[in-house]
């Protein structure tokens, strides 16, 4: 009984601290994955990217990619890894570009949190948790304050205000919001977003959420003579008690 016991005891210390090393290892390999996708992005050394994922999430992320490049440039990359398990990770991902329509800089600053599945150190799967992105006239004095839930219950009533918080004088702010479908967001214009002028110093409406669990995604811009401003906000859409 004695030797039965000490032999458990024997395999136990031997087994466990290979289950824990090995756990510590994945870990270890999705920060180094998360350290790569930065540098390979920040260095465009887009050659290197599929070597980071599996053929079907390379696919997804590669078609994404190239319509993003094509439209913004000189784009800079932040990636955190903020939540690390052994199989499935959160990044913290952040990214500042510029991009010119008619003539006019606009300055983009987008903040995702990312969930990525993956094995043998390459992403196997990936999901946009929370998404914001934010475009403004890149020499426009326009400050604007987002007053929104990140996450409402579904059916919920909600508010989303943008506040201009230093107004710049009397002159009229035109605005507008909408919910983009999954289609709407690469093909939006101002006759969509209904634009109206007003006076109120800012944006504010209620949102309607889904009543099925998932996301919804606010897209708002403010106009002003010195320049314009517009937000692109996925809020997630879950059921009571979660």
């Amino acid at each position: 009984m004695r030797n039965s016991l000490v032999t458990k005891l024997i395999v136990f210390l031997l087994l466990y601290p290979l289950s824990t090393n090995s756990a510590l290892s994945k870990n270890i390999d999705n920060q180094s994955l998360s350290n790569k996708l930065e540098e390979i992005l920040n260095q465009r050394k887009d050659y290197l990217l599929k070597d980071l994922f599996f053929k079907k999430s390379f696919n997804k992320f590669n078609k994404q990619y190239l319509g993003f490049k094509n439209k913004y440039k000189d784009s800079k990359w932040s990636i955190k890894m903020i939540e690390n398990d052994p199989n499935k990770s959160l990044l913290d991902i952040k990214i500042k570009s510029t991009r010119t329509i008619n003539n006019q800089i606009y300055n983009l600053d987008t903040k995702q949190t990312v969930k990525i599945e993956t094995y043998k150190n390459k992403i196997k799967d990936y999901k946009v948790i929370d998404d914001e992105s934010i475009l403004n006239s890149q020499k426009s004095p326009l400050i604007v304050k987002i007053i929104s839930p990140s996450k409402v219950l579904t059916g919920e009533r909600y508010e989303i205000n943008l506040i201009v918080e230093q107004p710049l004088d009397n002159s009229i702010i035109a605005s507008g919001m909408i919910i983009l479908k999954n289609n709407e967001r690469t093909n939006i214009s101002n006759d969509l977003f209904g634009i109206k002028p007003n006076q109120s110093g800012g944006l504010f409406k209620y949102i309607q959420a889904p009543l099925e669990p998932g996301s919804q995604t606010i897209s708002a811009i403010i106009t002003h003579p010195e320049g314009i401003y517009s937000i692109t906000k996925k809020i997630r859409v879950v059921r009571v008690g979660l």
